[in-house]
């Protein structure tokens, strides 16, 4: 199943993010700023964007987003896009995904979130605004805001 996810992300893979902004969570040093898994912060060193039917947006603490064996990837419907998706009350794979992975753990999309949300939108500027606050179907917290992603997208 990991493989699934693998080649969807990897066939989505439009643009890679081009923006060094600061984030507005967490240390303002780090360009995309961390994200924080069960109580840990861990900081993101590449970011990695795609739309299609969803908007998803991978994130690493690796240089090497693609490939990257830690990671989470975010997503939801475009027609969500600028509106807080609460989990609880929208279909995950339809309306949302959320896929956790590092050596230790494996998060499948396939298990909807326990609770939260998660906000994705393109601004006209071109830049993508995330805000993740979700707890994981076994009670682990995830968290994740930065307020000006820069990313290309094919049209």
């Amino acid at each position: 199943m990991r493989r699934i996810v693998y080649i969807v992300i990897a066939a989505l893979a439009l643009a890679v993010s081009c923006g060094r902004e600061e984030d507005t969570v967490g240390d303002a040093t780090l360009p995309y700023g961390s994200y924080w898994f069960a109580g840990q912060q861990v900081p993101v060193a590449s970011v990695l964007l795609s739309e299609g039917p969803q908007l998803l947006l991978k994130v690493s603490p690796l240089e090497d987003c693609l490939s990257a064996t830690t990671y989470a990837v975010i997503g939801v419907h475009t027609a969500l896009l600028g509106t807080k998706v609460d989990v609880e009350y929208k279909f995950h794979n339809d309306d949302y995904i959320f896929v956790y992975e590092d050596p230790e753990r494996y998060f499948s999309h396939l298990r909807p979130l326990k609770s939260g949300h998660i906000y994705l939108n393109r601004t006209v500027a071109g830049l993508v605004e995330v805000d993740v606050d979700v707890v994981l179907y076994d009670g682990t917290p995830f968290r994740y805001s930065h307020s000006s992603l820069c990313a290309s997208f094919a049209e």
